[in-house]
């Protein structure tokens, strides 16, 4: 899987953020979808506020902050919670970072992993990162699907409710490259 054609199509949909937010799933985010699941993860994350390096008292409560409010927010509005921002290199590293962690995840979870072309791997991990490798598993006749290298089938079985239909098609669209 190529990373360089993952990222772009990744950060198209989930956007880059660079202050903590909550997903739509209610997990505390930053980045590129990364999921922060504890207070004590935000602090193993480079932060600063206004320049100079964020404290763990100030990562901890901007956490807190973002973790007790509302879901659903726009990203933006939860900016104001939090002064802890992160650096757009650092994105760029925790991006880079988390395709590599969850295709390793696909390729231990999926024993046919390497066999499948290209566009199919994307489209699972976009799946995957998305939704969790627990969230892909619950789509057992597209998995089924691309075992058994059934590319239309695993398109028109792809579909995740709660996103917008244009990731959906392109994760369909993928899955139909892979035929050709």
């Amino acid at each position: 899987m190529d990373s360089s054609l993952v990222i772009p199509r990744v950060e198209k949909f989930e956007g880059r953020v660079p202050h903590m937010y909550r997903c739509t799933g209610g997990e505390v985010t930053i980045g590129i979808g990364h999921a922060i699941q504890t207070p004590a993860d935000a602090l193993t994350l480079a932060w600063s506020i206004d320049g100079r390096p964020a404290t763990a008292a100030e990562i901890q409560a901007g956490y807190a902050s973002v973790a007790a409010a509302q879901i659903g927010l726009v990203a933006k509005a939860y900016a104001p919670l939090s002064q802890c921002r992160m650096a757009d290199s650092d994105i760029d590293a925790l991006i880079a970072a988390d395709v590599t962690r969850f295709e390793t995840s696909l390729a231990a979870a999926l024993p046919n992993w390497n066999t499948y072309p290209a566009p199919a791997q994307e489209a699972l991990f976009d799946m995957a990162f998305n939704l969790g490798l627990g969230g892909l598993q619950k789509f057992p006749s597209l998995l089924a699907a691309v075992d058994a290298g059934q590319w239309d089938v695993a398109a028109a079985q792809c579909h995740r409710k709660g996103i917008g239909e244009s990731r959906n098609q392109e994760t369909a669209a993928l899955f139909l490259q892979a035929a050709g």
